[in-house]
């Protein structure tokens, strides 16, 4: 099984360290675990987001994050569990130069691009819900996609993570989306950027993994690759999802995911997961 999204509590909306996400790797049969924390937010967006000390790892710590994974790494081979070094950016425009001067000071295996932010308006804040008041749901999500497929675009990331967030709390238009996930598809294919299951869709209102099926069948027609994560917060979320995540790869025709290292992904069948 894999694992390539988890974050710890470095993130200051997380819990657990380092160890403790490598235990419960071993634990519940992970055998890849790639830790992914989120990377500090371009200070002109901290400055201007309510809450923002509460969505990233602060600048300071990035260098003490690369060595508690590598040390969980020395860990990991001790429990059978191969342990990657990841980062998950938050892919706005007017960070790209920001999130690129920080990757290239480390020695990153695989780059999450995500998108949290519509403007300014953390979205999928818990918190912040009443910012849908504000939108006609179909221009949100046109808008939504369009910014998915600036950020794979960016060259920065090597998948996109929960690439329908913005369904998390059941904000849906009334109209068909195939559209939207038909071009964001052949963006992330032109782009070479794969896609992630990322299963804490489970866990969150909208009851389903990231990305809905029709968007991941979009995705294999295209011929994008896909991996797993679980977007664990906890060390108890470890691999949690993973048969739903494989039955969604089934289903909609893959026969295999990718797991990066060194920035270069490597195909594995999905039975031997």
């Amino acid at each position: 099984m894999i694992d390539l999204h988890v974050h710890t509590w470095r993130c200051r909306h997380a819990d657990g360290t380092a160890e403790e996400y490598v235990r419960a790797a071993a634990a519940h049969g992970v055998r890849t675990l790639a830790f992914t924390e989120h990377l500090p937010l371009p200070p002109e967006l901290s400055a201007r987001v309510p809450g923002a000390g509460g969505y990233a790892m602060p600048a300071e710590e990035l260098p003490a994050y690369v060595a508690e994974v590598r040390a969980a790494a020395e860990l990991g081979a001790q429990l059978g569990v191969e342990v990657l070094l990841g980062i998950e950016i938050d892919a706005v425009p007017d960070g790209f130069g920001h999130a690129a001067v920080l990757l290239g000071e480390h020695p990153f295996d695989m780059v999450l691009g995500s998108v949290h932010f519509i403007d300014d308006w953390a979205f999928d804040d818990p918190a912040r819900t009443d910012g849908y008041d504000s939108w006609d749901l179909g221009a949100l999500w046109e808008r939504y996609f369009d910014d998915v497929i600036v950020a794979a675009r960016s060259g920065l990331a090597d998948v996109m993570a929960h690439a329908d967030l913005v369904k998390k709390f059941c904000k849906r238009p009334d109209g068909p989306v195939d559209h939207l996930y038909a071009s964001t598809a052949a963006a992330l294919r032109e782009a070479g950027v794969a896609i992630e299951v990322n299963t804490a869709g489970l866990r969150k209102p909208c009851r389903e993994v990231y990305p809905a099926p029709g968007m991941l069948e979009a995705l294999r027609r295209e011929g994008v690759p896909a991996t797993i994560g679980s977007d664990a917060h906890a060390p108890a979320d470890v691999g949690a999802g993973a048969r739903e995540a494989i039955a969604a790869l089934r289903e909609a025709g893959y026969r295999s995911v990718v797991v990066f290292r060194n920035r270069m992904a490597e195909e594995v069948g999905i039975d031997d997961l």
